[in-house]
């Protein structure tokens, strides 16, 4: 998810890179409610989220497949606070956020999302382990959803 502050993104470092906050949606809770418990817990409050991408994943490791959204908010209120399990949060500038595009599959759809939010995007992506380090192809170039 993508909070914005005057051409800022909140980022979090975890697994050692620094990329948009995740959230692993698996409680009884609606998709607002729980990026609302998300950002609560990184000490911010947002506006109404807006879904910015939808992304479907295949692996060569996992016999199921997944489906990874990303919303975009606006900042409105609070200070910036490392949830546990995280190493470390902080605004960064958009200029500086696009720069970490290949860095991860993630940061490549996060800084594809920031390039254009007015675009609800889509892709595909097929993840592989070679020497144990999680590679990707992509398998569905982005495109527009609406």
């Amino acid at each position: 998810m993508g909070c914005y502050d005057q051409g800022e993104i909140a980022i979090v470092i975890y697994n050692g890179i620094w990329n948009v906050p995740p959230l692993r949606y698996n409680l009884p809770d609606t998709y607002n409610e729980s990026l609302m418990h998300l950002t609560k817990e990184m000490g911010i409050e947002i506006s109404e989220p807006k879904l910015a991408g939808v992304f479907s994943f295949t692996y060569d490791f996992n016999p199921k497949a997944a489906l990874r959204m990303f919303y975009i908010a606006k900042y409105k209120s609070g200070t910036l606070k490392v949830k546990e399990r995280w190493e470390a949060i902080k605004w960064m500038p958009e200029e500086e956020f696009l720069k970490l595009k290949s860095q991860d599959v993630y940061s490549l759809m996060a800084t594809k999302i920031i390039e254009d939010v007015s675009t609800l995007w889509g892709g595909a992506f097929f993840l592989y382990k070679e020497n144990e380090e999680v590679k990707y192809k992509i398998t569905e170039d982005f495109y527009s959803l609406r």
